[in-house]
């Protein structure tokens, strides 16, 4: 799901018993305002490569899941750096800078769409979103850092392809409690 980060140029690596982390993780107001968004076709044209592969090996007989982290989720390992952590740092900007946790989250918001769309194009059926850490938010923050996100992804999704509609799937871990508020965003599931 650390694609879009990477290719943003966070130095995505794997740490042995540590799991994924970045060599740059977003630590200042010009980090996180030198943020773009990856071009699918270029940065990431290996996912896409690997999606169009999948694909034809799979021959119609299962159907192929796009995915990928949502923008909270993804923000988490940008500005934390790493996974598991107790949120501290992207906790701490939630409530003293907002405005700069909006600006990382518009610009995930952006990217995942644009990847999840490349996908779809690449031969992906369906396409799912990874909310990992959407469950550690309070109610409150959750509709506003999280879900208003995935709201405006599944709105930019494209819903068929090749006419075939395309389905889309959300899932918050830790979120049962707001399993309402996540089908009134317009996902399939």
């Amino acid at each position: 799901i650390l694609t879009i980060p990477d290719a943003m140029g966070l130095g995505l690596y794997f740490s042995q018993g540590e799991g994924p982390m970045f060599e740059r993780p977003l630590r200042t107001e010009n980090d996180i305002h030198a943020l773009t968004i990856p071009d699918p076709d270029t940065q990431l044209r290996y996912v896409m490569d690997a999606v169009s592969e999948i694909r034809k090996a799979l021959d119609s007989r299962v159907p192929l899941i796009g995915f990928s982290g949502s923008p909270f989720t993804l923000a988490c390992y940008m500005v934390e750096g790493r996974g598991g952590t107790e949120f501290r740092e992207i906790k701490t900007m939630l409530y003293q800078r907002p405005e700069l946790l909006h600006h990382i989250l518009d610009i995930n918001a952006k990217a995942v769409t644009t990847y999840l769309n490349s996908q779809i194009e690449s031969g992906a059926q369906i396409v799912m979103i990874f909310d990992t850490w959407g469950g550690a938010l309070s109610h409150a923050a959750y509709r506003e850092f999280s879900l208003q996100y995935m709201q405006q992804i599944i709105a930019g999704l494209k819903r068929e392809h090749d006419g075939m509609p395309i389905p889309s799937i959300v899932f918050t871990k830790g979120g049962g409690l707001w399993l309402e508020a996540i089908a009134d965003i317009g996902c399939n599931a």
